[in-house]
């Protein structure tokens, strides 16, 4: 290849002057993945821990990553230092922190063993920080109902019924508190009738918008449910983010397609195919 990877996405991304801090992040974080991929683990942990800084609440991954990367390093006490970050910041999965595939050749380490014996103190530690616990606990208790009331044979109309007292509940909680993360399912449970004249969208797309130009709510917040109402309405896609239904949902004007997907805070599909080995469109024009 005439060009590396990380070039080129320097090149891309450095289209937009005055990044906010979620772009400055998003920078960070895809040069590090491809930097994990070519096993160059120092410099890619010095990239996370760069994400790390600028969002340390955003993304568990980018914590386990940057261990994995530490790991591969041979840096076992700034791996530790991560694992329990990510939980202190995150509030990590327990089942994610004993499954995640590249901590498997390191199992045998002592950190494992003691981070998974102290990991309920490690998650109280996350709640302690919290700014309104009642309020995470409460969207919690939301969601848990959301995916209950599909997994238990309810009725559709009952399932409407219980949708709409959660965003009801959701709009209240976000006029107060502002915007939930983990409120994002319940959001996604009203996406048929996104962009539509009704009070939901009223409330959620110039508020989720605005929160975007102060960089709170990444740019690309809107884009899955840009892709689900053009595979409703024309059957294909946007910005190729239902990469095992290409054949099905094939993407419109696939020679811009990084361009889009660039525009509005995505990585490129020669990205996601290397860093996640997804399989792209045959129509796809790879690098040269």
């Amino acid at each position: 290849m005439k060009i590396t990877y990380i070039f080129l996405l320097i090149s891309l991304l450095s289209c937009s002057e005055n990044k906010n801090e979620f772009e400055q992040y998003s920078e960070f974080e895809q040069k590090a993945m491809l930097q994990f991929k070519d096993k160059g683990y120092e410099k890619a942990l010095s990239n996370f821990e760069k994400a790390i800084d600028l969002k340390p609440k955003e993304n568990v991954s980018v914590y386990f990553y940057a261990a994995a990367s530490a790991l591969k390093a041979g840096d076992i006490d700034k791996a530790k230092e991560l694992l329990i970050a990510s939980i202190h910041n995150t509030n990590a999965s327990k089942n994610y922190f004993l499954n995640f595939d590249e901590f498997d050749s390191f199992r045998n380490e002592k950190l494992f063993s003691e981070i998974e014996n102290d990991y309920q103190s490690h998650i109280s530690e996350f709640y302690k920080n919290l700014e309104y616990p009642e309020i995470y606990h409460e969207v919690d208790s939301l969601v848990k109902l959301d995916q209950e009331i599909r997994s238990n044979g309810m009725e559709p109309k009952e399932m409407v019924k219980i949708d709409s007292l959660n965003i009801n509940r959701l709009i209240e909680i976000t006029k107060k508190y502002g915007w939930q993360n983990r409120g994002w399912l319940i959001l996604w449970h009203q996406r048929n009738t996104y962009g539509q004249d009704n009070y939901v969208w009223n409330f959620f797309k110039p508020y989720i918008d605005e929160q975007i130009q102060k960089g709170n709510i990444k740019k690309s917040f809107w884009t899955i449910f840009e892709e689900e109402r053009s595979i409703i309405k024309n059957k294909e896609q946007v910005y190729g983010l239902y990469h095992n239904q290409f054949d099905q949902f094939p993407v419109k004007d696939i020679e811009n397609i990084d361009k889009r997907r660039i525009e509005n805070g995505l990585p490129p599909l020669w990205y996601m195919e290397k860093v996640y080995e997804i399989t792209v469109p045959v129509e796809y024009k790879k690098l040269e």
